[in-house]
């Protein structure tokens, strides 16, 4: 199974995009993709190695998404994404999220975006391609929050 990419070029220096990217995620992450079990508050990626990746609910619980695989400021940061083709967080799968940070310009960075080993999900081609329009959908929302930092 192809992994989903996406690539984009943000009007802001590699630090700020990798910073909007890890410590910003609250600010563009869609407040309607969790899989809580009440309205999300905020999304949260610990900034160093096996830190969590997770949102926060209105009743204070939090629904885990998964962790750091590596934590490589500015250039590069790869996920585990624990969340199942039914939607279900599964601390014994791993499919990843890579994002790779490149220098264009002084003010200028190019997004490369990965998510891998999307055989491990439940659900086939269908949860797949929901997938990809939902990448495409977050990415542009990173990017419009990047631009402006």
């Amino acid at each position: 199974m192809q992994p989903i990419r996406k690539e984009l070029l943000v009007e802001a220096a590699q630090e700020t995009a990798f910073n909007v990217f890890t410590q910003q995620m609250d600010l563009w992450w869609p407040k309607t993709h969790h899989i809580g079990s009440c309205a999300m508050t905020a999304a949260v990626l610990e900034p160093k190695p096996d830190g969590r990746w997770y949102t926060v609910h209105e009743d204070g619980s939090e629904a885990n998404v998964g962790k750091v695989l590596t934590w490589d400021p500015y250039g590069r940061l790869v996920l585990a994404w624990q969340i199942n083709g039914n939607f279900k967080y599964d601390p014994e799968l791993v499919t990843e999220v890579e994002v790779n940070f490149i220098t264009e310009g002084p003010k200028t960075t190019r997004v490369k975006f990965e998510h891998r080993n999307l055989d491990k999900l439940l659900g086939g081609e269908k949860v797949i391609a929901d997938m990809d329009q939902g990448w495409g959908h977050i990415m542009n929302l990173y990017k419009a929050v990047a631009d402006e930092a």
